[in-house]
């Protein structure tokens, strides 16, 4: 096979044009740098549940300064999507309880209650677990037995009085990370 001379010196030029010289003057080099962490984990949060909000609304100040928390108690949900327990030889099951721990700025004088920010202050919120228990900041909650595929875990926050403050009006808002323990 013979390659013409019109067909030659196109394709010759084209090669001196892609040469390792002429591409690496236009080259920048880069790292593709990736990494993760692989857990062991009974469950994880479902999406939709990664983030929860609790909405309280409009609450008049005077309904906070009589009520214990009872009435100003809004209920909210984890959900655990891909929940497996693992049977061990002796038929004992691995992960059949999690515990839930919420972290957060608790009051000095009260560490089941979570601080607030904002405008208002004079209170602060309450976390109750599925038997309306008290949650303290920081501690593991009591067990909360799991099934195998999804697990939907109950919980109430409470606006609650700090004593010997009176209540001021204006927007407010706290946060806690929550944390699960697989035992």
């Amino acid at each position: 096979m013979t390659i013409s001379k019109a067909l030659f010196l196109p394709v010759f030029s084209c090669a001196l044009l892609a040469s390792p010289d002429t591409v690496a003057a236009t080259v920048t080099p880069g790292t593709l740098a990736m990494s993760g962490e692989i857990i062991e984990a009974a469950c994880a949060f479902a999406p939709s549940y990664h983030d929860v909000l609790v909405e309280f609304g409009e609450i008049s100040a005077g309904h906070i300064n009589q009520s214990k928390e009872v009435s100003i108690t809004r209920p909210f949900l984890i959900q655990l999507a891909g929940c497996r327990t693992v049977k061990r030889e002796n038929g004992s099951t691995l992960f059949p309880y999690a515990t839930v721990t919420f972290m957060g700025e608790a009051l000095n004088s009260d560490p089941t209650t979570l601080l607030i920010s904002g405008e208002a202050d004079g209170f602060g919120i309450r976390l109750h677990g599925r038997h309306s228990e008290i949650l303290t900041i920081g501690k593991p909650s009591m067990g909360y037995e799991l099934s195998d595929d999804d697990n939907t875990l109950q919980f109430t926050a409470s606006l609650v009085p700090v004593q010997e403050q009176n209540i001021k009006a204006g927007e407010f808002y706290a946060v806690a990370q929550v944390f699960m323990d697989y035992n």
